[in-house]
């Protein structure tokens, strides 16, 4: 089994490649809990509960959203999580409009596989 160290490296590079749905299908358990700071009309629930879930909103989030400039800084590990500074350009595919984007992620990996999300931005 990978190490906390390599999960959290290779997860970082998979998102700094653009593949943030790879990345998502390889490490995300069954189970996963992904947590938003709150509910977006557009986006869906806080909480997403489980992969298909989870999944399905970062699908969307994706098809909604184009990502530019993506910098990641991480990532930062502490006992069983870790952590990843995102900072990005992000083009509303509906509105064209371009803005840029901070976010903190954070990750709790048990057995090998990513068991809750949690996103903090402003």
């Amino acid at each position: 089994m990978q190490s906390l160290a390599e999960i959290a490296s290779d997860y970082a590079a998979l998102m700094a490649a653009g593949e943030t749905l790879a990345a998502a299908e390889k490490y995300w358990a069954i189970d996963i809990i992904a947590l938003e700071p709150t509910r977006s009309e557009s986006d869906g629930p806080a909480i997403a509960k489980g992969k298909p879930a989870a999944l399905a909103r970062l699908t969307h989030w994706l098809e909604t959203n184009a990502m530019s400039e993506l910098l990641i800084d991480g990532p930062f590990i502490t006992g069983d999580q870790f952590a990843l500074f995102i900072d990005m350009e992000i083009t509303r595919r509906a509105t064209g409009r371009c803005e840029p984007f901070s976010e903190i992620a954070t990750y709790t990996v048990r057995d090998g596989q990513i068991v809750e999300e949690r996103f903090f931005y402003g």
